[in-house]
């Protein structure tokens, strides 16, 4: 369809301001299908994922809320590097003063923002100030538009600072955008639009060239879940059922992704990674082989060697030998598991299940295919109790895994955190994992920060085999560490 009148529209992913940030994680798959959506509308669009653009990483001071954090931002020696903490706070991207300027150079009608986690509103919110007064007068101020997970969780805190605040998925806001464009009111009335979730969405992905004529691409095949889990706010952002691409889109979509790759290769030996964003993939099992069959088939006949990766993580009770095996063949680089918790207090009251037998069974196979694994384990969950996570940390240390700790915080509207008052007396950036703040109760933040150490402390020392003299230097300076819980870091070299 083709509106009587093109707009411009700028699709813009702000700043981040954290301790640390992943850049290839930072895709901006959204904004990319809304842009697809709106394009074939007849408008103009333009997307601005500022955290990938240059500075890409300057130094912050401390927020004052975060400063409880101080006695563990320090500096560590070479040998304990591997085992550390955070020690900076960064922006990562150019600064929001920077931002503006570049968003008016576009002259948009239509700034469309996301914010793509609840613990980064703050920084929407601001660049939406920034925004309010006309861009480029005498032109007509641009249309504000605020969406994506961070706003779903909690649209009332936007209202206040754009025009249109979209609670779910935006596909479908476009005509609601179309009747509001060049109708400014001040201040902002932030209207709340609920639009209906797309009935299909297209196949997108960001890619990015490394060294070595290497490429990188990020994609998502699904959205939606039918998991109800209290500490994940997947199924508050894209609803509780499970959708996919249609095989034909997806191999559509495939085919330009591999064109594109050769448009842009300057050597005859290629490379292509890609990595699917997807938390629930395997609940499409089947669905999933077949795409991965079709788009390395695809690359053997063009010359381009492929791999993939799914960094979401997998749930491995929805894993076994054979599929591991099809993997294998179909190049996966590193196995990303997802475990949430060993303990069955919490995962009964998340209404899952566990087995660790398959756990075991499914790392031994791992390694006997020469694939690299990561675990990755929830801290700080209402059950919880600092023996229980050094316990969790020494039996994954055990295997042939290196772990992952994800330290918990929660989102408004999950089913523990339904007062979403609370969120509006309090910075959205305590909602990062990186604040190791004690949401629960269950643990302190110096007793999840040893649990982090811990972890990370595994993983060096795994990097070391046989290394004897480095364990005990690093089990010396971890005990010698005032800041860390000396109980845990005992019971974990006890243990280990």
């Amino acid at each position: 369809m083709i509106t009587s009148a093109s707009l411009t529209i700028v699709l813009v992913q702000p700043p981040v301001e954290d301790f640390y940030f992943t850049p290839h994680r930072s895709s901006a798959l959204g904004l990319q299908s809304l842009a697809d959506a709106w394009t074939k509308r007849g408008h103009h669009c333009h997307i601005l994922n500022f955290p990938l653009e240059k500075p890409k990483k300057k130094r912050l001071p401390l927020p004052e809320k975060l400063k409880y954090l101080n006695p563990w931002l320090k500096k560590h020696s070479k040998e304990m590097t591997g085992t550390a903490f955070f020690s900076r706070y960064f922006r990562f991207g150019p600064s929001l003063e920077d931002c503006l300027e570049r968003i008016k150079v576009l002259k948009p009608q239509v700034v469309a923002i996301s914010c793509f986690a609840w613990s980064y509103a703050q920084t929407t919110r601001k660049l939406l100030e920034l925004l309010r007064p006309p861009l480029n007068p005498p032109f007509d101020p641009p249309l504000l538009v605020v969406g994506g997970p961070g706003v779903t969780v909690m649209p009332e805190y936007f209202t206040s600072f754009a025009d249109l605040v979209i609670k779910g998925e935006g596909e479908n806001v476009i005509g609601a955008i179309e009747k509001r464009a060049g109708r400014i009111s001040y201040p902002s009335c932030g209207e709340i639009v609920c639009p209906d979730p797309p009935g299909t969405f297209p196949l997108v992905w960001d890619i990015s060239t490394g060294r070595k004529n290497r490429f990188t691409a990020v994609t998502m095949l699904t959205r939606g879940c039918p998991k109800m889990c209290s500490f994940c706010s997947n199924h508050l952002i894209f609803g509780k059922t499970l959708r996919k691409i249609a095989l034909p889109e997806v191999y559509s979509g495939l085919d330009l992704l591999v064109d594109q790759v050769l448009r842009r290769s300057q050597y005859l030996e290629t490379k292509l990674h890609l990595n699917f964003e997807d938390d629930n993939i395997l609940f499409q099992k089947n669905y999933f082989l077949a795409i991965l069959k079709y788009i390395k088939e695809k690359c053997d006949q063009n010359r381009i060697d492929f791999s993939f990766s799914a960094e979401n993580g997998m749930d491995y009770l929805l894993l076994n030998h054979e599929t591991l095996a099809a993997f294998k063949e179909l190049n996966l680089t590193q196995l990303n598991l997802s475990l949430a918790s060993m303990d069955q207090q919490q995962l009964e009251r998340e209404k899952r299940t566990g087995n660790i037998k398959k756990l075991e069974s499914l790392l031994e196979y791992s390694e006997k295919l020469a694939i690299p694994v990561i675990t990755y384990f929830i801290c700080g969950l209402k059950k919880d109790t600092p023996r229980k996570m050094v316990e969790t940390i020494s039996y994954l240390h055990g295997l042939k895994t290196r772990i992952g700790i994800s330290l918990y915080y929660p989102v408004p509207g999950l089913a523990d955190w339904l007062d979403k008052e609370l969120f509006l007396k309090i910075p959205s950036y305590l909602c990062c994992g990186s604040s190791a703040y004690p949401w629960n109760g269950s643990l302190t933040s110096k007793e999840l920060i040893t649990a982090f150490r811990l972890a990370r402390t595994s993983n060096y020392i795994k990097n070391c085999p046989g290394d004897n003299t480095k364990v005990r230097e690093i089990k010396i300076n971890l005990l010698k560490d005032e800041t860390l819980e000396r109980s845990m870091v005992e019971l974990f070299f006890r243990r280990k």
